[in-house]
């Protein structure tokens, strides 16, 4: 019986301490994060995507780049509705003055169906370079699946 209980209470110890630590992390991240780098740019495109902000998604695509505005039309969210999203960065690498950015997009979630959550999550790479200082999206980055000839 004692050993059970000890046993209990090393495993909470454990939850908490590990609650603990993914809160610190996640802060952490949060506020050593630079405003101007490529993860930065990643995560508002990505955050003015899933808002249904097309004009502030465009504005961080390559404006030399293969896609443009007007291949920033698709259909899995609904206007005026978000689903809540998460994004967690997976890596992220700089060389000069091209950069490649790693995350796990998570959309939903809220409503628990008959296999728990409804959460689609989708692992998405993207390939920034610097324009006049500041970072922008190259090829054909997510949600997008094609682009229009011209950009």
């Amino acid at each position: 019986m004692r050993t059970k209980r000890v046993l209990g209470g090393a495993v909470a110890l454990i939850v908490v301490l590990a609650t603990f630590s993914a809160v610190i992390a996640s802060r952490r991240d949060a506020s050593v994060l630079d405003p101007g780098g490529p993860v930065a740019a990643v995560r508002s495109f990505v955050s003015a995507v899933v808002d249904g902000r097309t004009d502030e998604a465009a504005r961080w695509l390559d404006p030399k780049g293969e896609c443009g505005p007007e291949d920033l039309v698709y259909g899995f969210i609904t206007p005026g509705e978000p689903p809540p999203a998460r994004v967690e960065l997976v890596g992220s690498s700089t060389e000069g003055s091209t950069a490649t950015v790693e995350v796990v997009i998570r959309l939903g979630g809220d409503e628990v169906g008959p296999f728990g959550t409804s959460e689609y999550s989708e692992r998405a790479t993207y390939s920034l370079r610097s324009v006049d200082g500041a970072w922008r999206l190259t090829g054909t980055p997510w949600p997008i699946e094609s682009c229009s000839p011209g950009g």
